[in-house]
């Protein structure tokens, strides 16, 4: 806890602070060929978010859980986590990003359907956009291309869903590309060349991985993937490249593989390479680069699941590594489940940290890199100095960035930032990042609030200024030493830029101290 005191008779503020630190870790094992920087990616105000879509300007989005405890869009750049809202309904979900920032989902309408949207500049103007269905009340896009177009689900007046693309979103309408003679299909991705895949449920129940090589030519084009060769009864298409899709198959005795399938071989000769999984039954490829790299996730033989990343993954010379190899044991993460990977070699996904589900950040490294003391919250008074600093243990150039309420601090270049005479417009969210060549390394945010105090007519006024949602006590004492009684007065939420109140000092006490104490 964070706090700050005031002491009434002398008509001045004096303030002792107590700032509880955490440690963040973005710590490379050295034992193993590639190091990861890991980032948490932060919050919307609650506890619990997935990382789903990443791009090559390392933009990131997902669905983060808000004070409120609903699931919100999100699109993080830059060191900070943007709510893209819904489509007034109290749920979102953001799927895929594409090189121009534009940015695909499902959101929850005012009533319980939810729609497809589409969301071009979140940084300026987080508008979703309703994308519509295929005649019926719901649907979801997954993925966006570089042209605009996107591909997902949506459903029919019949109540059965299809796969839709849609070109040029802006002004396109939804194509139904069918189901390959199923009964439903989903679409998961699209490549620049047009090229979808995902997977279609058929009449006798099993699921078959289908793909279009190009959507323009419509249904007529979709057709499913056998998996013969395999032993496989099935499966579904998560990811497709110019050259093979990824996803899992159906192996026999009910359990699944990750597996990359060549798309070349439509007509015949076609590749399809069993990635296997971490030593328990079950994987699942949800990523495939143009670099031949898959990612995904993996059963131990424990029964957990965790993210894995496999190389050369088409030519079956790849080995799955666990991504938890890849960062050290004591880093606080269990990372779970890889979603994305761009070109710079940087994977997001979730995991367990802190005993919550949090989205994570994976850039590749030359070595080590550890934030040993990151920022920590404070409260202060008015005209105080305060220091905010990023230590970091690394073994390579990095580049820092400071940034309070999610706009840039012109010249915060620096591990260290100093601010003097704070004042309560200084209040807010301090955020700093720490970047190399290929990326965000480390990502610490910390809230700074302002505590200060006027007397009227001997009445004290009592001021706290934080960012919105900050959680504070506020506590009083007649006698100020080493060993101090404190008795709450009351806890509030700010829910504007600042919270105000006047107290009344005990009749029978000429002096009183005054304390805000920041809760978690």
């Amino acid at each position: 806890m964070n706090q700050i005191e005031a002491k009434t008779a002398a008509r001045s503020v004096t303030w002792t602070l107590w700032c509880s630190l955490f440690v963040l870790l973005a710590l490379a094992n050295a034992a193993h060929a590639q190091f990861d920087a890991v980032t948490d990616l932060g919050t919307l105000g609650g506890t619990n978010e997935m990382a789903y879509g990443i791009n090559n300007h390392e933009q990131i989005v997902g669905s983060a859980q808000t004070a409120m405890g609903n699931y919100h869009a999100f699109m993080f750049y830059g060191g900070r986590m943007i709510d893209l809202g819904t489509l007034g309904g109290s749920n979102s979900w953001a799927y895929g990003i594409n090189d121009m920032g534009w940015m695909v989902g499902a959101a929850e309408m005012p009533m319980t359907n939810m729609h497809a949207f589409l969301c071009t500049n979140a940084s300026l103007n987080p508008m979703m956009m309703d994308m519509g269905t295929l005649g019926g009340s719901n649907s979801a896009a997954w993925m966006i291309d570089m042209h605009g177009d996107m591909v997902g689900w949506a459903a029919m007046t019949n109540g059965s869903h299809h796969g839709f693309f849609m070109t040029n979103s802006l002004m396109g309408d939804m194509m139904d590309l069918g189901t390959a003679g199923g009964t439903n299909s989903e679409l998961y991705c699209i490549n620049s060349n047009r090229m979808v895949a995902g997977y279609a449920m058929m009449s006798n129940g099993t699921m078959q991985p289908i793909m279009s090589t190009n959507a323009m030519l419509g249904s007529s084009s979709m057709m499913t993937m056998s998996m013969g060769g395999m032993g496989a009864s099935g499966g579904e298409s998560w990811s497709v490249n110019n050259m093979a899709t990824a996803g899992m198959a159906q192996m026999p005795g009910g359990n699944h593989h990750a597996v990359v399938t060549s798309s070349g071989g439509m007509m015949g000769g076609r590749i399809n390479v069993d990635l296997g999984t971490l030593g328990g039954t079950n994987s699942t490829a949800y990523c495939l680069t143009d670099a031949d790299t898959v990612v995904g996730t993996a059963q131990l033989t424990n029964g957990v699941m965790h993210a894995f990343m496999v190389t050369n993954a088409l030519g079956g010379m790849g080995r799955m590594t666990d991504l938890n190899a890849t960062v050290p044991t004591n880093s606080g993460w269990e990372l779970m489940e890889a979603r994305g990977m761009n070109a710079a070699g940087q994977i997001i996904g979730w995991g367990m940290h802190g005993g919550h589900t949090n989205a994570f950040l994976l850039t590749p490294v030359a070595g080590p890199t550890m934030m040993t003391s990151p920022p920590g919250s404070e409260i202060v008074g008015p005209g105080a100095m305060l220091t905010l600093q990023m230590q970091m243990n690394a073994s390579e150039p990095l580049i820092y960035q400071w940034l309070r309420d999610g706009a840039p601090i012109q010249g915060a270049t620096n591990a260290t930032l100093t601010l003097s005479g704070m004042g309560m417009a200084n209040a807010g969210r301090y955020t700093v990042t720490a970047r190399n060549g290929v990326g965000t390394v480390a990502n610490s945010s910390a809230v700074i609030g302002m505590f200060s105090m006027v007397m009227s007519n001997r009445t004290p006024r009592l001021t706290v200024a934080a960012p919105v949602g900050s959680h504070f006590q506020l506590d009083y004492s007649d006698v100020l030493g080493s060993v101090m009684s404190w008795h709450p007065i009351t806890n509030f939420t700010i829910t504007g830029s600042m919270t105000a109140m006047s107290v009344i000092p005990s009749q029978d006490s000429n002096v009183r101290f005054y304390r805000a104490v920041m809760m978690p």
